[in-house]
């Protein structure tokens, strides 16, 4: 409950900063061209960089002083730690062996199926002659 409070905290301060931030940076006199020569949407670029560079520091150390333990991957969906990565390979594991029982059962399919096509070319050859 806790550690909700604190998370919903810090992404309102985040926010704050990242807006304070905006309005307080220069605007040069030649704009970088991701802006699109608009002082508004460089303003808006710099919040997003402000807010989104303190959720990127943030979740990693909120989890090791917090929580005890480290990301071991941050990518675009997020931070990735080591039980969740453990359990995606446990995941992985069981759709490995659903998918290899899957496989005996169609090997062993197509074994019958190969059987009764011979079957059956065998019993059109003996009807023709």
């Amino acid at each position: 409950m806790v550690e909700r409070l604190f998370i919903r905290i810090f992404v309102a301060a985040a926010l704050c900063v990242a807006l304070l931030a905006s309005a307080l940076v220069p605007v040069p006199a030649e704009l970088p061209s991701p802006a699109f020569e608009q002082a508004g949407l460089y303003r808006l670029e710099i919040a997003l960089m402000f807010f989104y560079g303190a959720l990127l520091l943030v979740t990693p150390i909120f989890a090791g002083l917090v929580r005890g333990r480290l990301p071991i991957e941050i990518s675009t969906r997020g931070a990735k730690f080591a039980a969740q990565a453990d359990e995606d390979a446990a995941e992985n594991e069981a759709a490995i062996k659903a998918l290899e029982g899957t496989d005996r059962q169609l090997a062993q399919w197509l074994e019958e199926a190969q059987i009764e096509i011979a079957l059956l070319k065998d019993g059109l050859e003996r009807d023709s002659t």
